[in-house]
């Protein structure tokens, strides 16, 4: 797919924004994030039971266990909605863990660092209002600070030898460092994955899932420029449903929308993976057929108005017929897209006057 380069960058972003904190499962960016983050801090509290036990503090162990349980349940809650409960659970345990520890064996401890990790998941989060982020941003700021004030030179609870501290405290810091750069990771991806889905929704039309008119445009610019460079021909076959007012007319707007869906389908059907088709607006279609003589881009038109005309379609018990007129034209020397397309606009109407369900090829370029 060709970038898009949207001509509204505000409204882009708001778009971008709104698809990327949209939904309410496990598909939003937001709740992606915050299920790696249970990941990674069960896999972390994993290997702090088997540090403290190494080192001979029981209860620490035993307390990380709990802590691998809860992160378990906060997964399985995201997994079933409960994004507010499994949240809590997350933000309380780094707290109580960060905190207990810095009581018990120090500041040194580094187990401090955790307690800044709560700050990105509460500025990322689609859970609460811009302020509520920012004030528990701001909160669990003023908490750290608080901490450090009062435990970095306070004794601990429990006196460990300085090497060991040396050890934690290292090992700590390099598991947030660590923890970031996954959490940056995970979220980079998820932002990439919902900014493609973005720029395919915007290229695609909504009832027929073909591409737009817009897109189709700046592949037939592509394709033309490599024309000119003297690359591959490039067929365009404009097509227009046959009498599509007197379908909505007599069977409804709704059997009108699933003739347009039987037709694109067809369409599809009965072209190349390297060709295009595109909704070029209500009835109309385009195809685009690279590297495709006037002879195949025939051949290609007809079958492909002999399927549609054979398309069973039912309403009320009556048979649809459905049929439909192409115009087709081969880019010439010289000549822009523009050109072509009318060329083949041209061709669709005279198939239209001459009795329709038809192929027309166009006239050359003068």
């Amino acid at each position: 797919m060709s970038g898009l380069s949207p001509r509204d960058p505000v409204k882009y972003v708001r778009d971008l924004v709104n698809t990327l904190l949209a939904g309410t499962n496990t598909t939003g960016v937001f709740l992606g994030l915050l299920s790696a983050v249970t990941v990674i801090a069960a896999v972390a509290h994993l290997a702090f039971i088997f540090l403290f036990d190494s080192v001979g503090v029981a209860w620490m162990a035993r307390g990380n266990v709990a802590s691998v349980l809860v992160y378990t349940l906060s997964a399985m809650l995201i997994q079933n909605g409960r994004h507010f409960i499994a949240m809590g659970l997350i933000v309380g345990e780094i707290l109580l863990h960060g905190i207990l520890s810095v009581v018990v064996i120090g500041w040194e401890s580094g187990f401090h660092y955790y307690i800044i990790l709560i700050i990105p998941v509460a500025i990322l989060s689609n859970m609460h209002a811009t302020w509520q982020k920012v004030s528990a941003a701001i909160a669990v700021g003023l908490l750290y600070m608080g901490l450090d004030f009062v435990f970095r030179d306070a004794r601990p609870l429990e006196d460990l030898p300085h090497t060991m501290l040396s050890g934690l405290h290292y090992f700590n810091q390099a598991s947030t460092l660590i923890i970031l750069g996954l959490l940056a990771t995970v979220y980079y991806r998820l932002v990439a994955s919902a900014e493609a889905r973005l720029r395919l929704q915007a290229c695609t039309d909504p009832l027929t899932q073909l591409r737009n008119r817009r897109f189709a445009m700046e592949v037939a610019q592509h394709e033309a420029a490599v024309y000119e460079r003297g690359g591959r021909p490039l067929a365009l076959v404009l097509g227009d449903v046959d009498h599509f007012k007197r379908i909505n007319d007599v069977h409804g707007h709704e059997t009108g929308d699933t003739a347009l869906k039987a037709v694109a389908q067809a369409l599809r059907d009965g072209v190349r993976e390297v060709d295009h088709v595109a909704r070029w607006g209500g009835e109309e279609f385009l195809m685009l057929l690279p590297s495709t003589e006037q002879d195949e881009a025939l051949r290609v038109s007809e079958r492909i108005r002999d399927a549609i005309s054979k398309i069973d379609l039912v309403h009320n018990h009556q048979l649809v017929p459905i049929s439909i007129t192409l115009g087709v034209s081969l880019l010439s020397p010289g000549e822009t897209v523009e050109q072509a397309l009318a060329r083949a606009d041209k061709a669709l109407y005279q198939g239209k006057q001459a009795g329709r369900n038809r192929v027309v090829l166009a006239g050359q370029a003068a």
